[in-house]
């Protein structure tokens, strides 16, 4: 399992994604910290969202997706926690923005609410998703 943490919010940087990284003490966990916001945005398009940066996301891949490709793969399937469908945009990305350090909230996201989860439906989806994935999902 790959956990990227990514800036996103005025708080977030190398010392937060270390403390929230610490969190999990699984050894089949790794995490990543996406200052940037690189794997955001690639997440985004390759979801077919236009200008957002995918985060508060979980992708699901079965055991022979191969990352081979520059652009990253389509998940098997794929959850998001955006509960009112707000999504932030990075800086200039939208005309008339400020070009500030922070993102900006850019509204409504590509985020199909089909796929918002939450909690225990969160975990019961993902658990779904990763047997269905594995081939044991029948």
């Amino acid at each position: 399992m790959a956990r990227v943490l990514i800036d996103m919010l005025a708080a977030d940087d190398l010392d937060a994604a270390r403390h929230e990284a610490a969190r999990v003490s699984d050894a089949r966990a790794t995490a990543f910290h996406d200052a940037e916001q690189l794997l955001g945005r690639w997440t985004a398009r390759r979801l077919g969202w236009e200008r957002e940066v995918a985060w508060d996301i979980f992708l699901v891949y079965g055991p022979s997706v191969a990352w081979t490709e520059p652009d990253i793969p389509a998940p098997d399937e794929w959850f998001h926690q955006l509960d009112d469908g707000e999504s932030i945009r990075a800086p200039g990305e939208d005309q008339g923005e400020s070009g500030a350090s922070d993102p900006a909230p850019a509204g409504p996201s590509g985020a199909d609410p089909e796929r918002f989860r939450t909690g225990e439906d969160l975990l019961r989806a993902l658990a779904d998703a990763i047997r269905a994935a594995a081939g044991d999902g029948e």
